[in-house]
C-alpha cells in the first residue's frame, strides 16, 4: 500500500500486546482503527487511548474461534467505517509442554485462534474488499516458530506454519485483484501470549501446568522487544508491501541452516540419477 492516511486497519487480538502495537502504528499513520479482541474492555482501552491521540477508532468484543462472531465484527465494521483496506489476523494463543501430552483440548484451542481465527477473518472480511476499489493488504501474524520447529510448543508451531503457507497462498490469488498481503513471523515480544490461558474456553478444561518451562517462557518474554516497535515494523512492512516480516536479526542463521538441510534433501535425487 502506498499510502495509510484516511484509511480503515481492522487489528484482532488488538486489546494488547502485538495487536495493541500495531494499532498505534496504524493511528500513527492517521488511520482509523477497529480494535477488536475477546478481551472488550481491553479493546475499549487501546480504542480509547487512539480516540485521545485524534485518531477515529471503534472498539469491538470479538471471539476469532468463532465464526459468527467475527462476522459480526465484519458488519459491524462496514457500517461504521464503510470499508476495510488493512486486515490484521492477529489474535494468538499458545500451550507450553511436550506435544506428546498436548490433549485433544489444546490442540482445539490453539489451532482454533491461531489457524481458524485467520481462516474466519478471511471468510468475513475478504468477499467485502474484494470488491471494494483501491489497495488492499492482509497482515496475518505467525511466529518464528511458523518458519522452524521448536520444542514444547507442538500445537503453536503446527498452527503458525500454517498461517505462513495461507499467508503465501493469499498473496498469490489475491494479486489479480488488487490484494497483497504479509505474514509477520516474530522473535521474543513483550506480550502476555505467556499468560494466554487467561482467555481459555471453560469449554476447553485446564491446560497442564509445567513451572519449569513456564518460567523459561517469562523469561524468554520479559527480555523481547517493546510491541509497538514491532508495530511499527509492520507498518513499514505493508508501505513497502514486503511478503515476510521478521523482528530479529539473530533469527537469520536459524534460518538458513534450515534451508540448507531442504535444499540438502534434494542432492539424493541428484546422486540417484546419476
Amino acid at each position: 500500500m502506498q499510502e495509510l492516511r484516511g484509511k480503515t486497519a481492522v487489528v484482532t487480538g488488538g486489546g494488547s500486546g502485538i495487536g495493541r502495537g500495531m494499532a498505534v502504528a496504524f493511528a500513527e499513520a492517521g488511520m482509523r482503527v477497529a480494535v477488536a479482541d475477546v478481551d472488550a474492555d481491553a479493546a475499549g482501552a487501546v480504542a480509547e487511548e487512539l480516540r485521545a491521540r485524534g485518531v477515529e477508532a471503534g472498539s469491538f468484543g470479538t471471539d476469532v474461534m468463532q465464526r459468527e462472531s467475527v462476522a459480526a465484527l465484519a458488519d459491524a465494521v462496514y457500517e461504521r467505517f464503510g470499508g476495510v483496506q488493512l486486515l490484521c489476523n492477529n489474535a494468538g494463543v499458545s500451550t507450553f509442554g511436550p506435544a506428546v501430552q498436548a490433549t485433544d483440548a489444546d490442540w482445539d484451542w490453539v489451532l482454533g485462534v491461531n489457524l481458524h481465527g485467520v481462516i474466519h477473518g478471511l471468510q468475513a472480511f475478504l468477499p467485502r474488499m474484494q470488491g471494494q476499489e483501491g489497495e488492499k493488504h492482509v497482515v496475518n501474524t505467525a511466529s518464528i516458530a511458523g518458519m522452524q520447529g521448536l520444542p514444547i510448543l507442538g500445537p503453536y508451531v503446527a498452527s503458525k506454519f500454517a498461517v505462513v503457507g495461507l499467508t503465501e497462498t493469499l498473496r498469490l490469488e489475491g494479486s489479480s485483484w488488487g490484494l497483497s498481503a504479509s505474514v509477520l513471523c516474530p522473535g521474543n515480544v513483550q506480550t502476555g501470549i505467556a499468560n494466554s490461558r487467561r482467555n481459555r474456553p471453560q469449554g476447553l478444561g485446564e491446560e497442564a501446568v509445567h513451572p519449569g518451562i513456564e518460567k523459561r517462557v517469562h523469561s524468554g518474554i520479559s527480555a523481547g522487544i517493546d510491541p509497538e516497535a514491532v508495530g511499527r515494523m509492520v507498518r513499514d512492512a505493508v508501505l513497502r508491501d514486503d511478503l515476510y516480516v521478521f523482528t530479529h536479526a539473530e533469527h537469520r542463521a536459524e534460518l538458513k541452516e534450515r534451508f540448507d538441510r531442504i535444499l540438502s534433501a534434494f542432492d539424493v535425487l541428484d546422486e540417484g540419477s546419476s
